[in-house]
């Protein structure tokens, strides 16, 4: 017996030592290489950084692909259920699921459910489907990948899909969904990587076509009082004068030639904030900016951006580019608790809207990027601000060259009487 005992307990040595030796082989082939992508998990009470390209190669081996299979696997974006099939597809559903990108805002965006299929192609190189939405028509990407040192390099395409049941995806917090008829097609071609700094896009392509809104109600505003939100604002109606080109140049400077959104410009803002703290920041036009003073605030996440778009598009077609524009006159804050071009003219340069000249129109557009900021500068530091004047100055059209740079020479010394008031 004694023998017996102490066979089994040689037995249990020998097991505990090839099990030791199995886990330190594994460790150490796990052991990320310098710039590679890695990620830390718990072993026991120690930390130990692991290589995802090497869990990644070994997940989708012949081996073990088959073995995940039931497994439910949590992340950030939700709980995927697993499903193999075969030795090189592997199948994971998520509902709801959240997609979580800094230059989308601060607030992730829910789709019901997600489906992302992945077929092993060879070695490091994937390709596959994610389908968002449940019912019987998802939204299909085809994706294909390919594994490096650094991350996953990802390509995806969306042939051209109709705008409606892309808008349909985000549910509830998409509202106007609900009475608007949103007709037109969207497509996609973006290159990405995915790796510790979360998924960041090197190549997006979107393109629309066709598009058109109704239902949202905004022909409205064509006999709306837009002085209404802004009482008390002094007695008149239409905006004139150089205001109008002035805040074009601060704000829109292709406001007369786009329809009511510029997709190049979202591109280049979304690249920015990728790497930004401040999301969703720029590439709104004045159609988009009159949407958000009327219907959706001005809280900074991808839902009220798409928000906007929609408002903006109707708009366009409802309103037209005069009426949008003297709206927004009408409207915009402009520090001091001042709204509307006319209060604003008569409370900072004394004068009536129609009477300032081009270089005190540059000025009191150029408060627009942040009024109330914008005038402390010109307080406490007055060379940021004149020089951001004279760009707007720079970009006001039908301004003849000569008075340009007559106008330009003179903003150098000139000052603004700011809070002097013309009475009503």
């Amino acid at each position: 017996m004694k023998k017996i005992l102490m066979f089994l307990a040689g037995v249990a040595l020998a097991a505990l030592l090839v099990a030791g030796t199995l886990a330190a082989v594994a460790l150490r082939a796990l052991t990320p290489q310098a710039g590679e992508w890695r990620t830390t998990f718990s072993l026991w009470r120690w930390q130990h950084e692991a290589s995802v390209p090497t869990l990644l190669r070994w997940g989708t081996h012949p081996l073990l692909l088959p073995r995940l299979h039931g497994h439910r696997l949590a992340t950030s974006a939700g709980t995927w259920l697993l499903q193999a099939q075969g030795e090189s597809t592997l199948d994971a559903r998520c509902a709801p699921c959240r997609v979580q990108l800094d230059a989308l805002g601060p607030q992730p965006v829910v789709v019901e459910q997600a489906r992302l299929t992945l077929h092993v192609r060879g070695a490091d190189r994937y390709d596959g489907m994610l389908q968002l939405g449940a019912g019987a028509a998802p939204v299909s990407l085809p994706w294909r990948a390919e594994l490096k040192a650094e991350g996953l390099k990802l390509h995806v395409e969306l042939a051209p899909t109709p705008l409606q049941p892309l808008l349909a995806l985000f549910g509830d917090a998409l509202p106007e969904m609900k009475r608007a008829r949103v007709e037109g097609r969207f497509s996609l071609v973006a290159d990405a990587t995915l790796s510790e700094q979360g998924l960041m896009f090197q190549r997006l392509v979107p393109r629309l076509a066709d598009v058109s809104v109704d239902g949202l109600g905004t022909e409205a505003l064509a006999d709306a009082d837009p002085g209404a939100s802004c009482r008390p604002q002094p007695a008149g109606g239409r905006v004139e004068g150089w205001i109008q080109n002035a805040v074009i140049a601060a704000e829109d400077q292709r406001f007369f030639e786009h329809p009511g959104y510029e997709i190049d410009a979202w591109v280049a803002v979304w690249k920015r904030n990728q790497t930004e703290p401040q999301a969703l920041q720029g590439a709104s036009t004045i159609t988009q900016q009159l949407a958000k003073l009327v219907y959706t605030g001005d809280e900074r996440d991808a839902m009220r951006k798409l928000r906007e778009w929609l408002y903006a598009v109707e708009m366009e077609r409802t309103l037209g580019k005069g009426r949008i524009l003297q709206l927004y006159l009408a409207m915009l804050p402009w520090g001091d608790g001042i709204c509307g071009a006319e209060a604003a003219a008569r409370h900072h340069l004394g004068k009536p809207a129609n009477q300032l000249k081009p270089r005190e129109a540059a000025w009191l557009a150029s408060l627009l990027i942040n009024p109330d900021l914008q005038l402390r500068r010109w307080a406490l530091e007055e060379e940021p601000a004149r020089e951001r004047a004279a760009w707007v100055l720079k970009g006001i059209k039908r301004l003849p060259r000569e008075r340009r740079e007559a106008e330009l020479d003179a903003l150098v010394s000139w000052r603004p009487p700011i809070g002097r008031r013309l009475p009503r």
